[in-house]
Parts: structure tokens; C-alpha cells; sequence
């Protein structure tokens, strides 16, 4: 093939010139150039459905009431997949769906046939929940909770904090060959939810499934049902290990807990003694509100306290506890005192508890 002249036609099809498509130094290989232009495509169709359609897609999404329910944070998650939800799969008055009306109105100005060819592929898109499995090289895995499909996304790694593996996702999967990626965001969920939720996903779809409806289909008909299930506030049932968990203001005290527990399990404190502290623990967070960068040092200044109060100074420095739990004794003498302050009050009434 001989080379092409600047002034003449764009072989990619894209209907420009060489020399401002594919022939410009400073352009991309024309996979990464309609890649970019489908990004453009996306944001082009939300402004299109939002504007145009907005009462519509308002009077859609206040159908749900479980949205009404939610704080603010997780309302803006519900009301954009909702959003996204109907443009895609919600037909209007006249059957078409939005994103049917769009394509309809604005094909012709999508001159690239890659780019063509990828906007026409979120035909076939489908909602999913899927769980993050590693990374790899770049490369996201995920599986399909409803599918068990697997597929991966590529991403920059280093530019951005990923979700730790066993993350659950929310979103639309675009897929292509082997790869993927997501149309506009997705939603991620913690580690610590991932069990209890696919348990509930999988428990809203059982009926519908039963019937003999295809996970596919049940997600794309039925997802305002699954979305209910992941954002509801209805309390999600919990081992009986974790039953008080809800009871901690916030990850760091719950593992500072877990801290203390570990730290008294061994032969030097009787059992009986680890609920007392603990409630001593929960109290200190109540009163104070403490910023915990590393859970072990305050689980060793409780301790240093604990041995302060009811057990007559018993033999525990701060320099074996800084050597226990990893932490240096200047740390929890700063964290004791913390403790000590704020329990004077309460002290007589715990130590009574630690020693009954």
C-alpha cells in the first residue's frame, strides 16, 4: 500500500483528512482514537436523556421508592444507575428506548466506522455485579456474579487507587473480544459486604430465575430490584461473631477492637475479662471520638490502662507492650494518657468491673 497523501481522505473511514486523523503526529492509533470518541458519545448521550427527557427519567427514577429511603451519598448511586437503567432499557411512548432515539438522531454524525461500531454495541450491554478478582499486568478480572462469566478491564494502575480483591462492582461491562470496560463509572462495594450482598442479589433473583429467566435477562429487566437489593437499608443478616459490629462509629475502632481481643487472648488474662475491656474500649470512642491511625496503639494503651487500674500494676511495661504490639512506647504512653483523661470519671467503675 503506498503511503497516503495529507490532504486526502482518512483510510480509517473516519471522513476527515489525513492529516488531522490518523497522518497527525500527534494522534493516536485509530482503535485509541475511537475509543476516545466513544467516551465523547457517552457523555453526549447523558446530556442528550437529561435534557430532553428529564421529567421522564425524573418521574422513572421517583417510581422507586426504596430511593427515597437513602442518605445522600448512596440516593446519587441509586439515582444513576436508575438513570442509566432507563435510557438503556426502559422503552419510551413510541417503543424506542432513549438511547435508541439518540442513535437514531445522531448516527450520521459518528463518521468513524470503530467508533460506529462500539456506540452500536451498548445495544447488547447489560447491568451487572461482579466481583473483583485480581490484578494482573494491568488488567482488572472480574466474574459475574449472575453469569459467572469472566472478563477483564484494562486500566492504569498507577494512576488510580483500586478496590482491593473480593470487592463487589456495580455497572455496565462493555465488552469487546476479550476485554471490557465500563460505560461512564461504577460503584464499588466493601470487602467486608461482599458475601452478605451477593446473598441478597441472589435472593431477589431466585424467583424470577426459577421460572426459567435468563440471568441476562433478569438484569436487564429486572434491575431496579437488584439495585433495591444492594442499597436497601433493610439490615443485612450478620454471623454472631460480627453481631456488635454495627455498634463502632467507624472501621478503625471496630479493628481496634479486634486488637484488644487478640491482644488478651493469651494465658496471662482469664476470658471473662475481655467483655469488660472492651465496653471500657467502646466507651473511651463514645466520649472521645479518637483519630486511630494504627489500631495497635491504642489496644496496647488499653491494656497498659486496664493493668493500671484493677490488676495492681501488675508486671506489663510499656516497652513489653510497645515489643507486643508493634508500636513504640512513646506512642502508648501518648495513647494512655489519652485514656486516662477521658475515663477519670468512669475509672472506680470499671476497675470494679475488670476485678468482679
Amino acid at each position: 500500500m503506498g503511503k497516503v497523501k495529507r490532504n486526502a481522505p482518512c483510510p480509517c473511514g473516519s471522513g476527515k483528512k489525513y492529516k488531522k486523523c490518523c497522518g497527525s503526529k500527534a494522534a493516536d492509533i485509530p482503535a485509541d482514537i475511537a475509543a476516545k470518541e466513544a467516551k465523547q458519545i457517552q457523555e453526549s448521550l447523558m446530556e442528550y436523556a437529561f435534557t430532553a427527557h428529564r421529567d421522564g427519567i425524573s418521574s422513572f427514577i421517583n417510581q422507586h421508592e426504596f430511593i427515597t429511603e437513602l442518605d445522600r451519598q448512596t440516593k446519587d448511586i441509586g439515582v444513576f444507575n436508575l438513570g442509566i437503567w432507563g435510557i438503556f432499557f426502559r422503552p419510551l411512548a413510541g417503543g424506542k428506548t432513549i438511547f435508541e432515539e439518540y442513535l437514531q438522531k445522531k448516527a450520521g454524525g459518528i463518521n468513524r466506522p470503530k467508533t460506529r461500531e462500539i456506540v452500536e454495541s451498548w445495544k447488547s450491554m447489560t447491568p451487572a455485579v461482579m466481583v473483583l478478582e485480581d490484578v494482573k499486568e494491568g488488567m482488572i478480572h472480574f466474574e459475574d456474579v449472575m453469569t459467572k462469566k469472566q472478563f477483564k478491564v484494562e486500566m492504569d494502575v498507577s494512576q488510580q487507587d483500586l478496590p482491593p480483591a473480593g470487592s463487589l462492582i456495580l455497572g455496565y461491562p462493555i465488552h469487546e473480544a476479550e476485554k471490557a470496560e465500563f460505560f461512564m463509572q461504577f460503584t464499588i462495594f466493601p470487602v467486608k459486604r461482599t458475601e452478605a450482598l451477593i446473598s441478597k442479589v441472589k435472593k431477589a433473583a431466585a424467583p424470577a430465575l426459577a421460572e426459567g429467566k435468563s440471568p441476562e435477562r433478569f438484569m436487564q429487566e429486572n434491575f431496579d430490584t437488584v439495585l433495591a437489593a444492594l442499597l436497601g437499608t433493610a439490615e443485612e443478616p450478620k454471623p454472631a461473631a460480627e453481631e456488635t459490629q454495627a455498634e463502632w462509629a467507624n472501621d478503625m475502632e471496630k479493628e481496634t477492637a479486634d486488637a484488644i481481643e487478640k491482644g488478651l487472648s493469651g494465658d496471662e488474662y482469664p476470658a471473662e475479662l475481655v467483655p469488660a475491656v472492651i465496653d471500657l474500649w467502646k466507651t473511651f470512642c463514645v466520649k472521645k471520638t479518637p483519630t486511630i491511625r494504627k489500631p495497635e496503639a491504642f489496644a496496647a494503651a488499653v491494656e497498659y490502662y486496664v493493668n493500671s487500674i484493677s490488676l495492681n500494676g501488675a508486671s506489663v511495661s510499656q516497652a513489653k507492650l510497645a515489643k507486643k504490639y508493634g508500636v513504640s512506647a512513646s506512642t502508648i504512653s501518648s495513647r494512655y494518657k489519652e485514656i486516662e483523661g477521658a475515663m477519670q470519671d468512669e475509672a472506680d467503675r470499671f476497675a470494679a468491673a475488670l476485678t468482679s
